[in-house]
């Protein structure tokens, strides 16, 4: 049972000793917020533009943050950037990729790039006719990779998890429908030569027939999916796996000091920006947790994979999180229960407050 007192309501703090929290006004701020976290003291190459709204373009984005082009995301409404914005974009003042400081990806308005232009940054619109189209694009910015990760289109609830790889290993995303894949995004794969194909996401969302598709496709030399029961299952799952090849997946299926980010699907939109967690730093996997609580799946994993409590003095390896949002769309409550998971000096701080009852 996860009880927390009413005292801890009273005046929430943001931070725990476990937990960073990153929250704005809004989701645009929110996302120069993470900018800020993740290009501190480095400048990046390029800055990635998205329209707020347009969650799938984020995920077909995601790819563009890794190196050699190393990108910090920022969202924007879509026809104009806010003063914040441009003042972020200021401060980064990305070096340039090929010359190209800003790339805008997706739906986003001509507008945009005509106020960047203005501004004297280099840019580059990669978009299509809609976010399946987009994400076709993006592998001919990429180079040397060995796998697609490939996930809904239509429901990004099981498929969210993969932006956070993709940012951190550079591979591509694309984009298919429950039943079938879009023209384009069977072409693309068709392209490439002796690729793996990873779907991210149970037949809910990807069903049978596609991998089917896939499985009779010469080039595709190796097929797997990625799934679960629901979201949170799935999240944890990608987490832990690991290709037999050992060079796909996080592999955090054994006991060290991890850290992961922590984000709702009702909040998808700012957990998008926050792949840069995934990209440098603690290269966090994303698991996907509700508004208020902490999913059995989850909790089951964190306690699988946190070390055991030390004798004496707590020393490394520690754990950390990172909560994607403010207290009301992740609550302090399940803020508090993750830092009590994260923590590996809670089982020995409750022996020890045990044994000072004993001894009372």
């Amino acid at each position: 049972m996860n009880y927390y007192p009413d005292y801890f309501r009273k005046n929430e703090p943001t931070q725990t000793l476990n937990t960073t929290r990153i929250c704005g006004t809004n989701s645009v701020n929110a996302s120069i917020e993470t900018s800020k976290i993740g290009f501190t003291h480095m400048k990046p190459n390029a800055v990635i533009i998205i329209n707020k709204d347009e969650v799938f373009d984020g995920i077909a984005a995601a790819p563009l943050v890794h190196f050699p082009i190393n990108a910090s995301l920022l969202l924007t409404p879509g026809n104009m950037l806010y003063r914040e914005t441009l003042e972020e974009i200021r401060r980064l003042s990305p070096k340039g990729y090929k010359g190209i400081q800003i790339f805008l990806v997706g739906n986003i308005s001509s507008n945009v790039e005509r106020q960047l232009n203005a501004m004297g940054f280099t840019t580059k619109h990669i978009h299509g006719r809609n976010h399946y189209e987009t994400a076709c694009q993006i592998p001919s910015y990429r180079e040397h990779f060995k796998n697609i990760l490939l996930v809904s289109g239509e429901d990004y609830s099981e498929g969210l998890p993969a932006s956070f790889w993709s940012a951190h290993h550079g591979e591509p995303i694309l984009l298919t429908k429950k039943d079938s894949m879009p023209s384009c995004t069977l072409d693309t794969i068709k392209k490439l030569h002796d690729i793996n194909v990873y779907i991210i996401g149970s037949t809910k969302t990807i069903s049978e027939s596609v991998k089917q598709t896939l499985s009779k496709l010469p080039n595709v030399k190796f097929l797997d999916r990625i799934g679960g029961a629901n979201p949170y299952e799935i999240s944890v799952n990608f987490a832990k796996y690991k290709s037999s090849d050992g060079e796909f997946g996080w592999g955090r299926n054994y006991i060290d000091g991890h850290a992961f980010s922590f984000g709702a699907l009702s909040n998808a939109e700012q957990v998008i920006p926050s792949v840069v967690f995934a990209h440098m730093g603690k290269h966090t996997p994303l698991l996907i947790i509700e508004a208020n609580a902490v999913p059995a799946p989850v909790e089951k994993y964190i306690n699988e994979v946190r070390p055991k409590p030390p004798k004496g003095m707590p020393k490394p390896p520690f754990m950390h999180g990172y909560i994607i949002g403010c207290t009301n769309q992740i609550s302090y409550s399940a803020q508090v229960h993750l830092d009590s998971l994260l923590s590996i000096e809670h089982e020995m701080m409750g022996d020890m407050m045990g044994m000072g009852h004993e001894m009372q």
